[in-house]
């Protein structure tokens, strides 16, 4: 736990630290990420400091817009909704398929940064894809969808 302390304090000195220098304030990629058969208009989280920042502080998305963060190495990558205004759904992705997804994440304005909520995948990921809350129900995406990425645009 102290651990896990440790390392989300040092994620939000960095990301104060840049946000103040203006230090990684360039614009992310864009990508097209297709799940299944839908097709999403992603920015690409490929850096630390994107992947910290992801969707918090943005009022929403567009119905088919999405971030799709991108990581070195698989990983047991742990997701929150810190600074989060609206609800996702998180797909986990393994090998180019859906390898599961967390519904209807929703805010918690107000909790402190130790009582926030961590969604993690259900087995090692290298991608993930935030979409809006509802998007995985809409599109009956389900575990097993192939993904493909085609980017930057």
């Amino acid at each position: 736990m102290i651990l896990i302390l440790a390392l989300v304090s040092l994620t939000i000195v960095l990301a104060a630290a840049f946000a103040i220098f203006g230090f990684g304030n360039r614009p992310l990629e864009k990508a097209q990420v297709t799940v299944g058969g839908k097709t999403f208009q992603v920015e690409v989280a490929s850096t630390t400091l994107a992947r910290a920042n992801g969707l918090s502080g943005r009022d929403g998305l567009g119905e088919d817009d999405g971030m799709y963060f991108v990581f070195d190495n698989p990983g047991n990558y742990g997701f929150w909704m810190k600074g989060m205004k609206f609800p996702i759904d998180i797909i986990w992705i393994a090998d180019n398929e859906v390898a599961g997804f967390a519904e209807n994440a929703a805010p918690q304005p107000g909790a402190a940064l130790w009582n926030l909520k961590i969604y993690y995948p259900p087995e090692y990921v290298q991608n993930v894809l935030e979409v809006n809350a509802g998007t995985v129900k809409k599109y009956q995406i389900k575990v097993g969808d192939p993904v493909s990425f085609k980017g930057p645009l």
